[in-house]
């Protein structure tokens, strides 16, 4: 039997280029937003939050030099979904010292002499830094295992980088603040509050927020459904994508004329407001000799390069489909699995799962109503959003299993409310330190990540809201039946 392609992509040099000139902007723009923040709202202790993030990125440079020299084979190069993967744990490192700060913090406010206020706040921190890190593990190598090429550029760089983030924050940044207190440079460690402690009985707006997340994700779910023809990018519906610059910004309905011109009346055209000279066409078939040549007819005008040209096969793109449900599946089981042996309660575990389910849903649905396609880096980001959301939700439920010791004469709902009154300012400043390298991605890293970046951005404050609004009442509900409340 003949041989028949059934994946080929071609990136022109241009796109390549660009693309990746445009992830370290994002890189850099990121990381300086990210370590003023840190500076300016934690002071003294920012400042060693720092050190531990220049540290962090030395050893994920390190380890990955160290990897191409020892095994060349293994051609861990810096692609663009690896420079994604260095943006997003700059991200998550941060968590972990915010996480510490906010318990030395903690420990300061209750007369704690420094020393013993800083070692009882990373004490206190580890179990909820290891869980957080634990969990976002899981999805990095669900995604190694089912992710293909640059994938598992991603998913190996992720992985580096939150081991190398464990040790900068639990022994790096400690050794830091034991040197300086030995040497007498710092005698207190001030830091700026932007949230009052609050008192909000969250548990009774239950009923509310459960009714607002029923309507969205209804409202995703159909918008899935009646997209379904379209949903799809060329990863997992097959057919050709064709990529297009042209000098100037170039119109929309000029172009479909154009199509129509050559009997491509079904194909879908694609463009983004950030790049307005950019134009993705997909067909089903190889069309690219008809396109561009009508193209150069019809924008003699307007001259263009081709940016990339990609060609993938119905049996790639349904082995695709299939290895990206599994990728999915495998890694909440694993979280629910973890989960459920950390806290001991199955409960715990189930909450935080179906949360994670309604955050991928709602990132799904506002994701395809905003007219984007599901493609491998949508996938990426889903399976992000799966184990880095979560952390939030397990900051909560240490907090919890602490105060069911310290507080045990409050029923169950006083206890959970009380934790998450407790853990609010962190949970805000996690996603906010995260949001702002992932908007610095979205805004600067090029139009290939552009979709991967919007996604997390959904996905961070659904999961935000999820676990603020939605496991704390499952929780009660289902702990509830075995303890009075």
């Amino acid at each position: 039997a003949p041989l028949r392609v059934e994946e080929e992509r071609t990136i022109g040099p241009l796109l390549g280029k660009d693309s990746i000139a445009a992830g370290i902007n994002a890189t850099i723009i990121g990381g300086v937003l990210l370590f003023s923040f840190m500076i300016v709202y934690y002071l003294q202790a920012g400042l060693v939050t720092d050190l531990a993030l220049t540290m962090n990125l030395l050893l994920i440079t390190g380890i990955m030099g160290l990897f191409n020299f020892l095994m060349p084979a293994s051609q861990l190069t810096l692609t663009l979904p690896g420079i994604a993967g260095i943006i997003l744990t700059l991200g998550m490192a941060v968590d972990a010292n915010i996480l510490i700060n906010e318990r030395i913090r903690e420990e300061t406010r209750n007369d704690r002499p420094l020393p013993a206020a800083i070692s009882n706040g990373f004490n206190k921190a580890l179990k909820a830094i290891v869980d957080s890190n634990t969990t976002t593990l899981i999805a990095a190598f669900m995604l190694f295992q089912f992710g293909s090429g640059p994938i598992k550029g991603f998913a190996v760089t992720l992985s580096i980088g939150l081991i190398a983030s464990l040790f900068t924050a639990l022994f790096v940044t400690r050794t830091i603040f034991n040197a300086l207190i030995e040497l007498k440079i710092v005698k207190k460690l001030p830091m700026l509050s932007f949230f009052a402690e609050t008192r909000i009985n969250f548990i009774s707006m239950k009923y509310i927020c459960f009714t607002l997340s029923i309507i969205v994700i209804i409202a995703s779910i159909l918008t899935i459904i009646q997209r379904k023809d379209d949903a799809y990018g060329i990863d997992f519906a097959g057919g050709q994508v064709q990529e297009y610059k042209f000098k100037e910004p170039i119109n929309a309905d000029d172009l479909r004329n154009t199509l129509k011109e050559i009997h491509l009346d079904d194909a879908v055209i694609q463009q983004f407001d950030q790049y307005p000279e950019n134009v993705i066409i997909r067909t089903q078939n190889d069309t690219y000799e008809e396109v561009s040549a009508a193209l150069k007819q019809n924008f003699s005008y307007n001259p263009f390069e081709v940016l990339r040209i990609e060609k993938v096969g119905p049996v790639v793109g349904e082995a695709l489909r299939k290895k990206a449900v599994l990728a999915i599946l495998f890694a909440l089981g694993g979280i629910l699995v973890y989960m459920g042996f950390r806290f001991k309660h199955f409960d715990f575990a189930a909450a935080g799962i179906i949360a994670l389910l309604h955050d991928i849903f709602v990132a799904l649905g506002i994701l395809l109503m905003l007219g984007r396609q599901i493609d491998l880096l949508v996938v990426t980001a889903l399976l992000t959003i799966a184990g880095y959301s979560i952390n939030d939700t397990i900051v909560i439920y240490d907090r919890v299993r602490e105060n069911l010791v310290k507080r045990n004469k409050l029923s169950l709902a006083e206890i959970i409310n009380e934790s998450v009154n407790q853990t609010l300012s962190r949970t805000i400043l996690t996603t906010l330190a995260t949001m702002l390298v992932v908007v610095a991605l979205f805004l600067y890293g090029g139009e290939v990540l552009n979709s991967f970046a919007l996604c997390l951005i959904i996905g961070f404050i659904a999961g935000t809201y999820s676990t603020v609004f939605i496991v704390s009442p499952l929780v009660l509900a289902w702990e509830g039946r075995g303890r009075k409340t």
